[in-house]
């Protein structure tokens, strides 16, 4: 058996490598550099990097995404976050989610380094791309992508017939502009959560990504106290899961294997398995990022050390099944 095809499901802070710089054709101030996490840990359907800007440098361009939900979580350093209209000094553990039609860009003016996380859905098939201080759309189509001036854009009816059509489908709903901007100071008091098939289960959890506006990628800031575990050995059938080590220590269990994990450790966990687990057995907090696919309509979740199957066939109706051996 060859295992070519194994994720590596851990890439350890001291283990990715130098990095690789990245620019935007329409920007010459944008100029990142960074690592990919996510897909060397075998995910495929969302999308976690680790990324900084040094000084005086940008980020891409600003863009609005159409389909594609996006966030990015400061680490280290201040920047400036330009948000559609208005501008934001962030700081460390300042959180910002992207909602589909909200403009984005961010800066560092200051004198050092810019370190963040930045994440989101991977779109496979089609997606659009504005570029709006440029006037130009980016149209991608799975592998392909095409460029348009935006004053280049061609009636397809006229304009009788378009006003038709949307007299026929009927005003879109009006949604409330999305917080995107969630400050360390203010994430509020944490949730305490317990597994209950494991008595030493004990995380407390801050919900960053649904503050902000995001429906389809959660990301959560957790903490797992000194002595405690986060929930139950498990894996998920359906939904990706990643996590992010940014304090502490603590003991990943991914399948058969237990390793250490410290600040800067990511972990990507693939639907399907291995099944996983995380402990602190240290004399400190364990604080980390972790997220997934937004949890949502069915999913199928094994607990192989307690026998057990659950079916989610929505956020409210569960089954429990014996796992056949």
């Amino acid at each position: 058996m060859t295992t070519s095809n194994v994720p590596r499901v851990l890439v350890r802070a001291g283990e990715r490598g130098p990095d690789f710089p990245s620019g935007h054709p329409y920007n010459p101030s944008a100029e990142v550099h960074g690592w990919l996490l996510s897909r060397p840990a075998g995910l495929a359907r969302i999308a976690v990097n680790a990324a900084f800007l040094r000084p005086g440098k940008e980020s891409a361009i600003f863009h609005v995404h159409y389909r594609e939900e996006e966030w990015m979580y400061v680490l280290s350093g201040r920047g400036i976050a330009e948000v559609d209209g208005a501008e934001h000094g962030v700081g460390p553990g300042d959180f910002l989610g992207f909602a589909p039609g909200v403009g984005h860009h961010l800066r560092n003016p200051s004198g050092e380094e810019l370190h963040y996380l930045v994440g989101g859905e991977v779109i496979a098939d089609v997606e659009v791309g504005d570029f709006p201080k440029v006037r130009r759309r980016a149209v991608f189509y799975r592998s392909r992508f095409a460029v348009y001036p935006m004053d280049a854009e061609v009636p397809f009816m006229p304009p009788e017939a378009e006003q038709a059509l949307a007299a026929l489908l009927g005003s879109p709903p009006v949604v409330e502009p999305a917080r995107a901007l969630v400050r360390a100071a203010d994430h509020g008091e944490p949730r305490r959560y317990q597994h209950a098939e494991n008595p030493r289960s004990e995380t407390h959890v801050v919900q960053l990504s649904r503050t902000a506006g995001l429906r389809r990628v959660a990301v959560n800031l957790a903490r797992v106290p000194a002595g405690r575990e986060s929930y139950v050995f498990h894996l998920h059938h359906a939904q990706e899961e990643w996590m992010y080590v940014l304090s502490g220590r603590g003991i990943a269990e991914v399948g058969e294997a237990e390793h250490e994990v410290a600040p800067g450790d990511f972990l990507g966990f693939p639907a399907g398995g291995p099944a996983h687990h995380l402990r602190n057995p240290s004399g400190e907090d364990l604080v980390y990022l972790s997220g997934g696919d937004a949890f949502g309509g069915v999913e199928v979740v094994d607990y192989p050390r307690a026998s057990k199957r659950k079916v989610w066939l929505d956020s409210r109706r569960t089954i429990v099944y014996p796992l056949e051996p």
